[in-house]
């Protein structure tokens, strides 16, 4: 995993490109919480790191190949995946919060470094979990299951009689209005 000291970052800023291996990657994130894929190919990253006074700036891009699991069929599928972004570190002070503090949204969006090193790999990873769907398909048409039977709808219908659903307002159907 990446990491990188500020007082290796020179003057005229620092371009870096990485790449991070499936199963490295699958115990880094294991480690966090449940997760619900896997990575099919290595995660290439790259960014432009540059000081501003006490800040850092990094401008920068993932891109892999994830297997997820369809919310529909429960099928998995291969979801490529390709993001940009920007993002400023701000020194963490202590001090200010001993105190209880009104943030305004500026400040509630700023991320902020805390000691001597940047971990690069883990800002890449948090990119990838920020572009995961929250309800992964595996293509807008999927019919999902059946159910009643569990067939998968895509490759065939089944012989299940389809309930007509009602709602509250289906008797608005019979409203006639003159």
């Amino acid at each position: 995993m990446l990491s990188l000291k500020l007082d290796e970052i020179p003057d005229e800023g620092l371009d870096l490109k990485w790449k991070e291996e499936p199963a490295v990657l699958s115990e880094y994130i294991g480690d966090f919480s449940e997760v619900d894929f896997t990575f099919e190919s290595p995660l290439q990253s790259e960014a432009e790191i540059r000081r501003v006074n006490q800040s850092v700036l990094i401008k920068g891009g993932v891109q892999t190949i994830l297997r997820l699991q369809c919310v529909r069929c429960l099928k998995e599928f291969s979801y490529p995946l390709a993001s940009g972004y920007e993002l400023t570190l701000h020194p963490f002070n202590e001090e200010k919060v001993e105190e209880e503090l009104d943030l305004s949204r500026q400040e509630m969006e700023t991320n902020f470094l805390r000691g001597e090193e940047i971990h690069l790999s883990e800002i890449a990873c948090e990119q990838v979990f920020l572009e995961i769907p929250f309800q992964p398909l595996c293509h807008e048409g999927c019919k999902g299951l059946c159910p009643h039977c569990g067939s998968d709808l895509n490759l065939s219908t089944c012989g299940c009689v389809r309930e007509e659903f009602e709602s509250g307002f289906s008797v608005l159907k019979k409203l006639k209005i003159h």
